[in-house]
């Protein structure tokens, strides 16, 4: 019988300023493109599915496959127990470039780690309909299971925004008021949850008011120059459509969030536009992490207790260098 070959793994590819140009201007007509034609919910579905992922290289991977909603590149589902079908077309994505910057060095735009970006490779990557293999779980994410794991959900949102001081805590109808089922108090660093929630409804408030928490406690360059009512109903946009991108990571029914009003934004200036997507895709692909490490790490606790090794749900390989140089 004859052994399976395993698909050699593709090399990256460094992307000159004048490709990098020309990708970014057919991305942003791709995004202009769903917001003009009402898809605006659509793609913040993209995000959730896609998570991970930057703005650019989520739209940058539906361009090339449509139906995409988890990729990962070739090694990664190697380790899941899977492989890629023979003749599948990897999908392209970008991945950074980044340098190891001394301290006395402050030209290019440094990131937490103290690394700096140099540039972009192509990297590779392959949804799921594009292996076969193990089956895996992870990949089948229904409310039931959504509700067992509400705890730890719950944990890494209350952890995330910690980090930024802010606590979460329960409130009873009296003190929030009629009609509102949390509140985010910036002035204290408190988030208050209406107590007596279904599970999926906290969560989802939950999400909401973590996300007024991340995009809207410090200076917004972006502001400037507008009305309060105009602050508030763009705060408000953001908030629900990070909910929304993380509930769609969850598995949780998005049916109940509205979008339609967002079209007539579009007739504006989309480059404005497209800010208000920058923050709520970084924001929500923090809160996904906190989310995939709290329950990872639940996981790995409760496996080691009963003496087994878990399969990972959540691989940390959001957009890792390609390579790292030493300056």
């Amino acid at each position: 019988m004859e052994e399976k070959k395993e698909r050699k793994e593709v090399r990256s590819k460094r992307i000159s300023k004048e490709e990098m140009g020309e990708l970014t201007k057919k991305i942003d007509g791709e995004l202009e493109r769903f917001i003009k034609e009402g898809k605006y919910k659509d793609v913040l579905i993209m995000m959730g599915n896609l998570g991970r992922y930057s703005l650019n290289n989520q739209i940058y991977i539906v361009m090339q496959n449509p139906s995409a909603k988890t990729v990962h590149g070739m090694r990664q589902w190697n380790r899941l127990g899977r492989h890629v079908i023979p003749g599948e077309k990897a999908i392209r994505i970008f991945s950074p470039i980044l340098v190891k910057k001394d301290k006395e060095k402050t030209d290019g735009e440094e990131n937490e780690k103290g690394y700096v970006c140099r540039g972009f490779k192509l990297g590779y990557v392959f949804d799921l309909s594009q292996t076969e293999g193990k089956e895996i779980s992870a990949f089948r994410f229904d409310e039931e299971k959504l509700v067992k794991e509400k705890d730890g959900i719950l944990e890494g949102l209350r952890k995330m925004v910690g980090d930024k001081g802010y606590s979460i805590r329960y409130a009873s109808k009296e003190e929030l008021g009629d009609g509102c089922y949390g509140l985010c108090n910036h002035a204290t660093k408190e988030i208050k949850i209406l107590e007596g929630m279904g599970d999926l409804q906290e969560i989802s408030t939950t999400v909401h008011e973590c996300g007024h928490a991340l995009a809207h406690s410090g200076y917004r360059e972006d502001f400037e120059g507008l009305t309060p009512h105009e602050k508030r109903e763009i705060k408000e946009v953001e908030a629900e459509s990070i909910a929304c991108v993380v509930c769609t990571h969850l598995g949780l029914d998005t049916k109940d969030f509205n979008f339609s009003y967002i079209t007539g934004w579009a007739e504006g200036d989309i480059k404005k536009f497209r800010k208000n997507l920058d923050v709520i895709s970084d924001h929500a692909r923090t809160l996904i992490d906190g989310i995939e490490k709290e329950l990872s790490s639940e996981k790995e606790k409760a496996s080691s207790e009963e003496g087994t090794i878990p399969l990972p749900r959540w691989i940390p390989e959001k957009e890792k260098p390609s390579s790292v140089v030493m300056e």
